[in-house]
């Protein structure tokens, strides 16, 4: 990939969170949402493509994608979206663990984001990290153990 075309999806992640924006407004920060019930077939498949980008589509596909596997890959998004911040050297607001509404509101550009870092030597290693960290957990919440 491009340094022009990680650049380009970077910004657009730093849109999501809340860091890029228009003159004289306030910044607004997503804040996690946390959901009892598990999340809709449309969310389910949301989840899928940002776990596909983690994993692999196949290990994604097999997943139940219920509540508890969207706390684990909003945790293992969390953490791949501030390593990469932090080899680029961008601040960003602390304390955000992304939700579920974010995830699924999200999905395409985040799936697109860690397809783009994934490619890159460098910051290949956030993604790979976070799915060497949490692949027991997401398996775990997936058969709702």
């Amino acid at each position: 990939m491009t340094r022009v075309r990680f650049l380009v999806v970077l910004s657009l992640v730093l849109g999501m969170l809340g860091m890029a924006v228009a003159p004289g407004s306030a910044a607004i920060v997503p804040t996690p949402v946390s959901t009892a019930s598990d999340p809709t077939a449309e969310e389910q498949e949301k989840l899928r493509l940002v776990a596909g980008a983690i994993w692999t589509p196949e290990l994604a596909a097999g997943w139940n994608m219920n509540s508890d596997v969207a706390d684990v890959l909003s945790t293992a998004t969390g953490e791949i979206l501030t390593c990469s911040e932090r080899f680029a050297l961008v601040p960003r607001p602390p304390g955000f663990v992304p939700g579920l509404l974010y995830l699924v509101t999200y999905a395409l550009n985040l799936r697109d984001y860690f397809l783009v870092v994934t490619a890159n030597r460098t910051y290949r290693a956030c993604v790979v990290t976070a799915a060497a960290n949490y692949r027991t957990a997401i398996e775990l919440a997936s058969m709702g153990i």
